[in-house]
């Protein structure tokens, strides 16, 4: 395809080549854009004039690097060259150096430098990106230049196609936002409908392990990225801890953004300053915090080293401020927070991450309002998430949690009900209902980030059919200090037979928190040709899933999201249908609950593969409770045959 472009195209870069060896694919993709239509971004030769070839830098050579040390304004701070690691990552060398100034002799390694240009005779060699765990010494990787540059000239794809269904990014050279992307990495693997975070983040972890940790038989690690949080309280950092830090992370307490962004705060990235990647940012923040490289154009390369491991990105950043350097002996690290929002993170790879200022990355707000608590100094809570595959269901699920547990931090009993409206463009809002009840401690994160609000934005940040965007959240959290559980002791037929098709009544024993046992009548219906003896199960509704269909499409799975179990506030009768040859059937998207058992044959498609799903059949009511049940029994019934 090469041979056929015009030589036109070709001209000027033979002559940007001249003197200097270009890797054939720098040339290629820059032609291949330039036919295409693809934007690549203020392209630069591997090696631009005002930087160093790797190949020139050698032991002993002194100069100095450029990071922030406190504020917005990089500082310098001497460095000398002891040698190069040869293929220290694959197709990529590593130079060490030392850094000297007062403030790295006592900090040594420092997460949150990562990114600092590093600089000899004027010219730029690369970024400062590794360092050794425990180091006694202010030693410390560069990742040369040539790799990071390579990186900005990496084509981008006109428009960023995700892999499964996430809101496609318009345009990079277009105004101007990115709308979220599916992501392969992030994509959580399994049944859309059964999405689990902790099992989202373990997924994660499997995938990037082995490109985010260390080359095998060294410490020699990458300088970290610190995730500054906050507004979280202990549970939801316990929570960060559990889901980031397998993914070579590191949440630490320190303000993620700063709630009033600065307005005397650069208006532009450059060289040696820092830069966050927000998470979350507002009443809970969370900040990823590193070091700019180099600025070209609208974009910059940064971090020298990956972030998550992504690839294609939409993440949003901003400028970061520095407070200080926190000296430790395991790694030091900057503490700092965001001050002004600009741009997006939209490429991490090995030697670095690609921000363009130009483009605003895909977020949703999110309102989380808590009733019952008088006098709660804070009560409502707002927050901006990134719309991201595993970030948004995660800190979304700590949002929640600290909001909850900061409000209602008391040990005494405590009943929460939470309704969750997600706002879904082109699709309307559904309305999400969790609760919980304490014994004696405050709602926990655990609870929050097993709730079905949680489960249902990662169903449908993760669906496999199309684009999803989320406008927004709103949680409105009701508390009551009293458990509002009944415990289901027992449950007896008021008549162990009837007759066939009439309903059964139920006598339960019903025993309240701290109360006397009380009983309650419920009717149960029968289906009609039900005869001989029938078992009739009695469960708690929130625990009783709906027969639903296996959902074919996004708007399937929107229908289904609200009713995946009966209400919260009732007990479920299910009787089984066994000895009346009948099974349930869900296919294209309906489901019959009753069906004879040769139906599934007749449904099935002569000339294709995907056949009806079949399921016991059964009969199921809900009885509305004015508790929160736990506990569950079984009664069996004689139905007596009617003679006509």
């Amino acid at each position: 395809m090469l041979a056929r472009l015009p030589l036109l195209l070709l001209r000027p870069l033979a002559r940007l080549a001249e003197g200097r060896l270009i890797p054939l694919s720098v040339i290629a993709g820059a032609v291949l854009s330039s036919a295409l239509g693809v934007g690549i971004a203020h392209a630069l030769p591997s090696d631009p004039p005002d930087t160093m070839p790797l190949e020139d830098v050698n032991p002993g050579m002194k100069g100095y690097g450029l990071t922030v040390f406190s504020g917005t304004k990089p500082e310098k701070f001497d460095i000398e060259v002891i040698s190069t690691l040869h293929n220290f990552r694959p197709s990529q060398d590593l130079v060490l150096i030392k850094t000297l100034h007062p403030r790295l002799e006592i900090t040594r390694t420092v997460a949150g430098m990562s990114g600092s240009p590093i600089y000899i005779n004027g010219k730029m060699i690369g970024a400062y990106a590794y360092g050794w765990l425990f180091g006694a010494e202010a030693i410390a990787g560069v990742t040369p230049i040539r790799s990071m540059v390579d990186e900005l000239n990496r084509p981008m794809p006109k428009t960023l196609i995700p892999r499964g269904g996430s809101p496609l990014p318009t345009p990079l050279n277009e105004p101007h936002a990115l709308r979220g992307g599916a992501l392969g990495e992030r994509t959580f693997t399994g049944a859309v409908d059964t999405y689990d975070l902790p099992a989202h983040a373990k997924q994660i972890m499997a995938r990037t392990a082995s490109s985010m940790a260390p080359p095998e038989g060294t410490q020699l690690a990458r300088a970290t990225t610190p995730i500054l949080m906050g507004g979280l309280g202990t549970g939801a950092m316990k929570m960060a801890s559990d889901l980031l830090a397998p993914m070579g992370l590191e949440p630490m307490a320190g303000g993620g953004s700063a709630k009033l962004q600065d307005p005397n705060a650069p208006t532009a990235y450059e060289d040696g300053g820092a830069i966050g990647v927000e998470l979350v940012r507002g009443d809970v923040s969370a900040m990823g915090l590193g070091t700019v490289t180099r600025v070209s154009g609208n974009r910059l390369v940064a971090f020298g080293h990956p972030m998550l491991g992504g690839g294609i990105e939409a993440l949003p950043t901003a400028i970061g401020k520095v407070n200080w350097i926190v000296a430790s002996q395991n790694r030091s690290f900057k503490l700092g927070e965001a001050v002004r929002s600009l741009g997006a993170l939209v490429n991490d790879r090995q030697s670095a991450i690609v921000v363009d200022a130009s483009v605003k990355a895909p977020d949703f707000p999110m309102h989380i309002e808590i009733l019952g608590v008088d006098g709660a100094p804070k009560p409502v809570w707002n927050v901006i998430v990134a719309h991201d595959q595993f970030m948004a269901p995660a800190f979304a699920a700590m949002a929640i949690g600290s909001a909850v547990e900061e409000t209602t931090s008391e040990r005494r009993d405590m009943t929460w009900r939470a309704t969750s409206k997600i706002k879904i463009k082109n699709y309307g809002t559904i309305s999400i209902v969790d609760f919980g009840s304490g014994n004696g401690n405050p709602v926990g994160t655990d609870d929050i980030m097993r709730t079905r609000v949680v489960k249902a934005l990662g169903s449908l940040l993760n669906n496999p059919w199309e684009p999803v965007t989320i406008e927004s959240i709103d949680t409105s959290v009701r508390v009551t200090f009293a458990r509002e559980v009944v415990t289901l002791r027992g449950a007896k037929l008021l008549e162990t037979e009837v007759d066939a098709g009439q309903p059964v009544k139920i006598r339960l024993d019903l025993e309240p928190y701290q109360g006397k046992i009380e009983q309650k009548v419920i009717e149960v219906e029968l289906p009609k040709g039900l005869v001989g003896r029938a078992e009739i199960e009695l469960a708690p509704g929130y625990e009783i899933a709906r027969p639903e269909p296996q959902p074919n499409s996004l708007a399937e799975l929107i229908v289904n999201l609200p009713n995946q179990t009966f209400d919260t506030q009732s007990i479920v009768a299910t009787v089984r249908l066994v000895g009346m040859k009948e099974v349930g059937v869900a296919y294209n998207g309906k489901i019959a609950a009753r069906l004879p058992q040769g139906a599934a044959e007749v449904l099935r498609p002569v000339s294709e593969t995907n056949a009806p799903e079949t399921f016991e059949a059964v009969v199921q009511t809900a009885i509305p409770l004015k508790s929160f049940l736990v506990g569950r029994d079984m009664v069996r019934v004689s139905m007596r045959r009617v003679l006509r």
